[in-house]
């Protein structure tokens, strides 16, 4: 794809809302088309020596990243699932209690050619949300291979997120929700003959998914969002880059109508296990043990 078509794509301004809509107080980050000396293609996270978290919050966002990064060659637009309540520093994207909510997302990886196997596991996993009490606030987009299902994050009351880190009840939700389907996973594999169908659980603290409306990484392919009744009716003429169709609804929820299953899945798969956490001392500090040896009556 010439850089003129990636230029003209991005410089639509109904393309340009849709990024910000999803990409505000997320961390972004943008997959260019020039490679590194390891042949990978470059992503970057990070503006200037200062290594600020890469933002967008306003239309005029995109087209100056666009421009900082010009000799990369950007192309395509991802935002974490989690939200921040700030990104002005490094270490903004690893305090753990800095973030504000989380996008349940289950990532379906596929082959185009196989997408009726990714369309059947798709609606396996909305029909259990749906059963479960989470009706409005799902969204399905077209990754450019695959699916991503997402509940949107503010499904999930503030009370709950304050409680239980945002992270942590995203991640216990997408693991709930996969193993209780993975038998019919399975089964779906096999009937369309899939092999490389799969549903993972890809919630970690740094984890990034592509904004709706970016183009893929690699496929000459707008990354679209699809009603969750027409997902039988999607093809490929959906995602032509100067012809897209887009569900532009995506972004609506219900406040908190994800608030029972996910506690329901908190209290079954327990916390996301790639989180560091902060140990309990099992003994006292160092000073304080030999305080206490050398006044041996002294209690503390």
């Amino acid at each position: 794809m010439s850089e003129d078509i990636v230029s003209r794509h991005y410089s639509n301004p109904k393309v340009q809302e849709e990024i910000v809509r999803f990409s505000r107080d997320r961390w972004v980050g943008i997959h260019c088309a020039k490679k590194d000396a390891q042949g990978r293609l470059h992503l970057v996270r990070y503006l200037g020596r200062a290594k600020l978290p890469l933002r967008i919050s306003k239309l005029e966002d995109i087209p100056k990243l666009l421009k900082i990064f010009h000799s990369l060659q950007p192309r395509t637009f991802y935002g974490t699932a989690n939200v921040y309540k700030k990104l002005s520093k490094p270490e903004d994207v690893i305090d753990l209690t800095n973030i504000k909510a989380c996008t349940p997302t289950w990532d379906i990886d596929n082959t185009v050619e196989k997408w009726a196997a990714t369309v059947e596991a798709a609606l396996e996993i909305i029909s259990f949300l749906e059963s479960n009490g989470i009706c409005r606030s799902i969204f399905v987009k077209f990754s450019g291979r695959g699916a991503h299902i997402h509940v949107h994050q503010e499904a999930i009351s503030p009370t709950l997120r304050e409680r239980i880190n945002p992270l942590d009840i995203a991640y216990a939700l997408v693991e709930f929700t996969r193993l209780k389907l993975q038998s019919k996973f399975n089964d779906i594999m096999l009937r369309h003959n899939a092999d490389s169908l799969r549903v993972d659980n890809e919630m970690d603290v740094q984890r990034l998914f592509t904004s709706p409306l970016s183009l893929h990484k690699e496929l000459d392919r707008v990354c679209v969002c699809i009603p969750i009744n027409e997902l039988n009716n999607f093809t490929l003429a959906w995602s032509r880059v100067d012809d897209f169709k887009h569900y532009w609804d995506w972004n609506v929820y219900t406040p908190g109508e994800a608030d029972e299953l996910t506690q329901k899945a908190y209290e079954t798969v327990g916390p996301c296990p790639t989180l560091p956490r902060l140990r309990r001392r099992r003994h006292p500090p160092l000073d304080k043990q030999i305080t206490k040896f050398l006044q041996p009556n002294q209690a503390f």
